[in-house]
């Protein structure tokens, strides 16, 4: 007895569905994507007057090639031998160091914001240090000593348990004296939801309990060993309310995040300026939501999609 050709397939595998996508996917259909993402936002920048000559691409042109390379951990030298490769012709890699700097963080940030696409019952906070190779002095204690300069990526990460979806709800980058909880707040300050918001003990503090409460959260925070001042506070009844079990089921979900930017290597950035370190903890979190978008278009291909339409699309990847 043959086999049914409209017959939906069994689910494959992480590692399968893993394997089609860099099979069937290209960095240029990446490149379309963050393309299409910044038409949009609209211009991340523009020129500043009248004066002088032409800029070569389009910021738009620009600022999808130039994050497309910095997620693969590309330096500008690289970036300008794949030039022609993706534009309309080659340009300097002084050109793109420049451009980059153009442009904000904002705009980065309602990249990777945008880039999401369903809601999640879960909300995990994190953040991670991203170590540089620039050593300034400082004085400590009476001796002058050099230490390295350290940058700090915030995360609201969004997780949906069934499916094995996580997205970047949010993203913040800083300097490494900003508190864990004061980067989560930036990033829920315009967020309302019924979501758990998950957090270790760094997130264990009054305004950022304060603010999951107006915003409809529900806290899963790690409460800290020390006495709690006001007992009818929302840091005290969240501690009497904390959840041990569930904590410990599901905040390690945001360190896979982390785990992959390591292994390609962007947990190091080699920016000597504030804003380009700061931009370039940013495309870690570009990153992560750009491959989630792509696996989870390849999902629902997969769920709604015929075995004939299926076998198809791996002679035609266009039809994805």
């Amino acid at each position: 007895m043959g086999k049914n050709p409209t017959m939906k397939p069994k689910p494959t595998n992480y590692w399968k569905r893993y394997d089609f996508l860099y099979k069937n996917h290209s960095k240029k259909d990446l490149f379309k994507k963050l393309k299409q993402g910044c038409k949009k936002l609209g211009k991340p920048y523009k020129k500043k007057d009248k004066r002088g000559r032409k800029t070569k691409f389009s910021s738009i042109n620009y600022t999808a090639f130039i994050c497309l390379h910095k997620i693969f951990g590309k330096r500008y030298r690289e970036m300008e031998l794949e030039a022609s490769l993706y534009l309309q012709d080659k340009a300097d890699h002084s050109t793109f160091a420049r451009n980059y700097e153009k442009i904000p963080e904002e705009y980065a940030e309602k990249l990777i914001e945008n880039l999401v696409m369903q809601e999640f019952i879960y909300w995990i906070a994190d953040s991670t240090g991203i170590s540089t190779k620039i050593r300034v002095e400082r004085l400590q204690q009476g001796t002058r000593n050099k230490a390295k300069i350290r940058n700090k990526l915030h995360l609201v990460l969004g997780y949906d348990p069934p499916s094995q979806t996580t997205f970047i709800l949010g993203a913040k980058a800083s300097d490494w004296c900003t508190s864990d909880s004061e980067g989560a707040m930036q990033i829920i300050n315009n967020l309302n939801s019924k979501a758990h918001f998950f957090g270790d003990s760094a997130y264990d503090s009054y305004a950022l309990h304060e603010l999951i409460k107006e915003k409809g959260l529900i806290p899963v925070i790690k409460p800290m060993n020390n006495r709690v001042r006001k007992p009818t506070s929302a840091r005290g009844k969240a501690k009497e309310s904390f959840d041990l079990d569930m904590y410990q089921k599901l905040r390690g979900v945001v360190e896979t995040v982390f785990g992959g930017a390591t292994i390609c290597g962007l947990i190091t950035t080699f920016s000597k300026k504030t804003k380009c370190r700061r931009l370039d903890s940013l495309m870690v979190a570009l990153r992560h939501n750009l491959l989630a978008s792509i696996r989870l278009c390849l999902r629902v291909f997969y769920a709604t999609n015929s075995l004939e339409q299926q076998i198809l699309a791996l002679f035609h990847p266009e039809f994805l």
